[in-house]
């Protein structure tokens, strides 16, 4: 099964702190009532080991998703996912189509990416390049 990719707000005070775990740290999904994923367990049960978690808000003056932090699934147990995390330094920064893209940013704190967008954002190459040396199991 090929990994997939997924977005995740965060609350700006939170980052470091999600960055130092080695947990999958919900955003409040309340905040996004029109958001196709409603709840940690429906996202959870959509996510494979392998997978990719992109911590990144939108910003809509500028149009830009920034990624500040880059979590691979090491593993899934239950609700939970142990994560290994990574800071892309410098950010990444992702700029979403206008017809449709936006609206999924703005709608949705946890979407998962589809494969044309990861794939004209290069998240495949991005996350080899950053976890090249990572290790294989925590």
């Amino acid at each position: 099964m090929s990994k997939k990719f997924w977005r995740f707000a965060y609350s700006d005070e939170m980052l470091y702190a999600i960055l130092a775990s080695n947990k999958l740290v919900f955003p409040d999904l309340s905040r996004w009532p029109l958001a196709k994923n409603k709840t940690e367990e429906q996202i959870i049960d959509r996510m494979d080991k392998g997978d990719f978690v992109l911590l990144s808000n939108f910003n809509q003056s500028s149009g830009f998703g920034t990624v500040r932090g880059v979590g691979k699934i090491m593993g899934l147990e239950g609700n939970e996912a142990l994560i290994l995390w990574k800071r892309p330094v410098p950010s990444w920064s992702l700029s979403p189509n206008r017809q449709g893209g936006e609206q999924q940013w703005i709608r949705e704190g946890v979407f998962c990416f589809d494969p044309e967008p990861a794939k004209r954002y290069k998240l495949g190459a991005l996350t080899q390049k950053l976890f090249k040396d990572a290790v294989h199991d925590i």
